[in-house]
């Protein structure tokens, strides 16, 4: 982690954020690749960044992320299936009605073979970590290929084998028969190590107890579906035997995958997307009308996307809050069977059934959550062998570094923040100037001053740390803490203090009376790892203009995502006393280049309800309806984050950035 925090350092002593802003929502079209059919094969994405999916025109296309095609191949007929890219990435797995699975090279689209079924191949591949390709056919087969497409084995499971293969931690295969049964089949042999029924439920008569979703693993030892029966099952993927149902109030064909959080997410055709605890209450449901299909996607900050089917004429790509609230709705001609894709520069990839792939800008990323799409991750491959499950590890804020320009009176730059936990903390607290000359920062505070206050009362503070009487031990702290290099008769400030649990302060002026930005860094100085840590971090400074913007970077430790709550407070400081604040700021949060969230008025969103009981329960002060303060709350995945306050229409003045942990709310 002390990498992270150095990357702070380098990251927002330079002026490259400060690039105009784009919505953190789904943003404009930036193409849509037209083929000669429908679209209902999501997209699979290598780490360059290519797509590959099939259209009913019989083809498998490859096309880069600029919408440009790379190579297509024609198949004898549709090709509704997903592709899967082999381990190396050289290689796609697909399969077609046709009655075959294809394998064709990444590079050319060239046909490396073809495996020959008695059916239609409507279900998308599983691949193991050493290759092995694994997928069912509507013959009721279910068949295990090497990577040069031998045949290993095939055994005859029942039914029409729609639902796709996935391979668990221990290897073991799943999956789904239109019978309305799961199989546990061992991947070595083919053998059935245990089936799972759908039961007839109450209340549930006449209803057809198929499978078409295909099976989904959260890590832990637990597997979900849907039925046509309406209901949502949760098993034991180690016996098969029951864990829970939820009854919906419509057919199932969508596949489950897992929010940010670890919750299930599933459609219906009932017309509602749900969320579902582990242990199978309902968390929350949201209408967005009937889904067919398709899978709903969590990117980086727990944001949803759904597809939904209106009526003939209209379908929505919808994007939906972790906690179910619809935060936008973009509509389409005709149907929507093509699950998202988010590529690693955040871009959004979906097929519909007027041939197009579209592609539209995002932000967000990704979730590197167990289960966060259809087929588990971008390559496609419905593979968690030899997954561990992360464990909650501290998940904290680690270290903050905080710029700004201080000036005098109310306008200098006061960093706050909280020691949560038994014991005391001991924190590395820089005030940087002359020091970000290295860092490309050509006007910087010549001079500045840092003096820390807690419990009512000054307790230390420092100006040029080279002076100080322990800098050589100021020295070697701070290069092991990973902070970059300070000149030894440089103007900066540097002091380690060690705090108890409570509400802290550290101000820095301006000593030499002129204008400039500074730095301050508060970096953890623990040797080893303790139980008391920083909770809610704050900065009031100025908001200028350009490279005078207020700027927060954070680091989030641990192996879990924490939920967060941020917010660039103007009008709000006026009733604590604050009297030249900027009268509306903006709040953009970036994870490396990219917005992944941003906000102007924290009232006029669809969260604004949540978004005030969570507020209040982080013993924030209120925010009036009209003040032009921003805030948002997301969940945000381990990782080094930039935080940007500026004034709209450049406007000036003092503003409050706050950090709030949410845990528990």
């Amino acid at each position: 982690m002390h990498f992270a925090i150095l990357k702070i350092a380098f990251l927002i002593s330079a002026p490259f954020f400060l690039v105009s802003l784009s919505s953190a929502r789904i943003g404009g079209q930036l193409w849509a690749f037209q083929t000669g059919d429908a679209i209902f094969s999501s997209p699979t994405i290598d780490n360059a960044g290519n797509l590959y999916f099939g259209s009913i025109d019989g083809k498998v296309y490859s096309i880069d992320k600029d919408g440009s095609e790379r190579w297509s191949v024609q198949t004898g007929d549709w090709v509704e299936s997903s592709a899967a890219l082999s381990p190396d990435e050289s290689t796609i797995y697909i399969g077609s009605w046709d009655n075959k699975l294809y394998a064709l090279a990444t590079a050319d689209g060239t046909v490396q073979w073809s495996f020959e079924t008695d059916s239609l191949v409507f279900s998308s591949p599983a691949v193991s970590n050493s290759g092995e390709i694994y997928f069912g056919g509507t013959d009721g087969f279910l068949y295990a290929l090497s990577p040069a497409g031998e045949l290993l084995w095939d055994v005859f499971i029942e039914g029409e084998l729609d639902s796709s293969v996935v391979i668990g931690p221990s290897g073991n295969l799943y999956l789904a028969s239109s019978t309305g049964t799961v199989f546990s089949i061992d991947r070595s042999t083919g053998a059935e190590i245990w089936t799972f029924e759908v039961p007839t439920e109450n209340g549930a008569l006449g209803r057809e107890a198929k499978i078409t979703s295909s099976c989904m693993l959260d890590g832990k030892g637990a597997l979900y579906f849907g039925s046509n029966n309406f209901f949502v099952y949760a098993l034991d993927s180690d016996n098969g035997s029951f864990l829970w149902e939820y009854e919906t109030g419509g057919v199932i064909d969508a596949s489950p995958t897992l929010s940010i959080d670890g919750n299930v997410l599933i459609s219906s055709q009932d017309g509602f997307l749900y969320s579902l605890g582990t242990n199978g209450n309902l968390v929350w449901r949201t209408s967005i009308g009937a889904n067919y299909f398709t899978s709903a996607v969590v990117d980086e900050v727990g944001r949803i996307y759904a597809s939904s089917f209106i009526d003939n004429t209209l379908s929505y790509l919808n994007l939906v809050s972790p906690d179910g609230t619809v935060l936008q709705q973009i509509g389409f001609a005709g149907i929507i069977d093509s699950s998202v894709a988010l590529g690693s520069d955040g871009a959004l990839y979906f097929g519909n059934n007027d041939g197009k792939l579209y592609a539209y800008s995002n932000g967000a990323r990704l979730s590197n959550s167990v289960w966060p799409k259809f087929r588990g991750g971008q390559a496609g491959r419905g593979n968690l062998e030899g997954y561990v499950p992360s464990v909650a590890n501290k998940e904290r804020l680690f270290n903050i570094a905080l710029r700004g320009v201080p000036l005098s009176g109310e306008e200098v730059i006061i960093a706050g923040f909280s020691v949560v936990g038994s014991g005391e903390k001991n924190l590395l607290i820089r005030a940087v100037g002359p020091g970000l000359l290295n860092q490309g920062v050509s006007d910087f505070l010549e001079d500045p001053s840092v003096s820390f206050f807690g419990q009512g009362r000054q307790f230390g503070g420092n100006d040029d740390w080279g002076q100080s009487t322990y800098a050589g031990i100021l020295l070697k702290e701070m290069a092991r803490v990973g902070a970059f290099a300070l000149d030894e008769g440089s103007t900066d400030s540097v002091d380690i203090v060690s705090l108890a649990s409570g509400v802290y302060t550290a101000i820095v002026a301006n000593e030499g009376g002129q204008s400039g930005i500074v730095l301050v860094e508060v970096y953890n100085a623990d040797a080893d790892d303790t139980e008391v840590s920083l909770a809610n971090v704050s900065m009031r400074g100025r908001v200028g203009t350009g490279s005078e913007v207020l700027i927060a970077g954070f680091v989030i430790e641990g192996n879990l995502p924490k939920k967060i709550l941020i917010r660039a407070i103007g009008k709000g400081l006026v009733a604590q006393g604050v009297k030249n604040v900027v009268s509306d700021p903006t709040l953009s949060l970036y994870r490396g280049f990219n917005v992944i969230d941003l906000n102007d008025d924290w009232d006029v969103q669809p969260e604004k309800k949540q978004l005030a009981s969570l507020m209040s329960s982080a013993g924030a002060f209120d925010l009036t309806e009209g003040s032009g303060d921003s805030a948002f709350f997301l969940w945000l995945e381990p990782g080094l984050y930039t935080a940007i306050v500026a004034g709209k229409n450049d406007k000036t003045g003092v503003a409050l950035i706050e950090i709030y942990d949410l845990t528990g709310f």
